[in-house]
């Protein structure tokens, strides 16, 4: 190392991370990103045949498995000149999306097409391109984005600011462990993605077979149950019922929440301190005439249509919108009604019936109209039973995933200074 690399190391920001491993001891060099990237932006001015690819943005910053969709270029209409060819190890992302999307990574073999929209970039090679990678997942850079953002209504992290943006260097044999080690990490989970993929296929084929009755169970003298009866949503119920559609005054410090749509997935009611809250005088006027109860199931209704959930235990605290519709139902098996809410079939008839306006929704009295096949109480809660049972190894996969991406997350908070 000559002296005066020496000399601008002793002039840089230093610092060392609170974790590290422990072979390496030399402080981290604090530098702007700038100082390693430099701009690509090669158009397709040859209009060669090659592949079309798009950023996935699928949940902000991605590892780098999901890093581009491929597109055909041929099955689409567009001018492909005016597209940037990216050659292998190239970074990319679009400007006016980094907080929804992510800086994508191709390690394709061969050269690609991406939108003139995007800014394309590479290192200069004293940064491992995958320990970038890491820190574009970091807490500090997704703040730094935030900081060096321009615009108004929409805004842009033009390649100027996102050079600013400060990098903790260390050297290039730390950074080649530190992002082996994530990979290691990034792997696993990728592992865990595909159990419950599985899974879930495999669940989806065995509801097509059970609710077209291509798979029976029998009772527990090996007999046959008695034939499925078609009978209306509304017949069968107690209550079919939408959320408030008032307009109600934000209490933040109050423990009653009214939650909408965007609240319920994975079969789950979901809440975080964000979400909006009322008095207790608007709670108790919601619910004057009824409560929600366990085992009633919600249905999303106005905006996302078809998502669902279970009640496991009776609501006290929390009010809905109306984008959410709660049924209860009268001698029938509730978690069978909620994994037939789920199945193909009853989701392609919300679908039907949806009427499509400033959001699209579905009318409480068209619900009460969808016919369903209703098997015996008994084959209800074998079927309920067995759905059930994949729904259990699906969640607990699940919640693997998260501990790992809960570990990971805490690591490239220590590991990064």
């Amino acid at each position: 190392m000559d002296k005066q690399h020496n000399k601008t190391r002793v002039e840089q920001s230093r610092s060392v991370p609170e974790v590290r491993f422990p072979e390496f001891k030399e402080e981290w060099i604090i530098e702007q990103l700038g100082k390693h990237i430099k701009k690509t932006d090669k158009k397709n001015k040859e209009n060669l045949n090659l592949p079309v690819y798009s950023i996935n943005n699928k949940e902000g910053f991605l590892p780098q498995s999901e890093q581009f969709d491929g597109v055909n270029s041929n099955d689409r209409g567009f001018d492909i000149s005016i597209y940037k060819i990216i050659q292998p190890n190239t970074f990319a992302y679009n400007p006016a999306r980094i907080n929804v999307g992510s800086i994508g990574y191709s390690n394709n073999l061969a050269d690609i097409l991406i939108s003139s929209l995007y800014v394309c970039f590479q290192t200069d090679g004293k940064i491992d391109d995958n320990f970038l990678l890491a820190f574009l997942d970091t807490y500090h850079f997704k703040t730094s984005v935030l900081r060096f953002q321009e615009g108004g209504v929409r805004q842009y992290l033009f390649f100027d600011n996102l050079s600013k943006i400060k990098l903790p260097f260390p050297t290039l044999a730390e950074q080649k462990k530190i992002a082996h080690f994530f990979s290691i990490i990034d792997k696993k989970i990728t592992q865990l993605q595909e159990k419950k993929t599985a899974l879930e296929l495999y669940k989806k084929g065995m509801m097509q077979q059970i609710f077209n009755q291509q798979i029976r169970f029998k009772d527990s003298n090996g007999h046959d149950f008695p034939e499925w009866e078609v009978k209306n949503l509304g017949k069968i119920t107690t209550l079919i019922k939408d959320g408030t559609h008032g307009t109600h005054k934000n209490y933040p410090e109050s423990e009653y929440l009214l939650l909408s749509a965007k609240n319920i997935h994975s079969g789950r009611i979901n809440s975080d301190l964000e979400d909006r809250r009322i008095s207790k005088e608007d709670f108790e006027s919601i619910y004057k005439n009824y409560k929600l109860q366990k085992d009633d199931i919600l249905l999303t209704i106005v905006g996302t249509i078809g998502r669902t959930a279970l009640v496991k235990e009776d609501i006290t605290k929390i009010a809905f919108q109306r984008s959410v519709a709660f049924f209860r139902f009268e001698n029938q098996i509730s978690n069978f009604i909620f994994q037939l809410f789920n199945h193909d079939k009853f989701q392609n008839e919300l679908q039907r019936r949806k009427v499509v306006s400033a959001q699209p929704g579905i009318y409480l009295g068209d619900l009460a109209k969808i016919a369903i096949s209703l098997p015996s109480l008994k084959e209800q809660t074998k079927i309920a039973n067995f759905l059930s049972k994949i729904d259990a190894k699906i969640n607990t996969v699940n919640t693997q995933i998260e501990h790992a991406k809960t570990y990971k997350k805490g690591l490239l908070q220590k590991m990064f200074v």
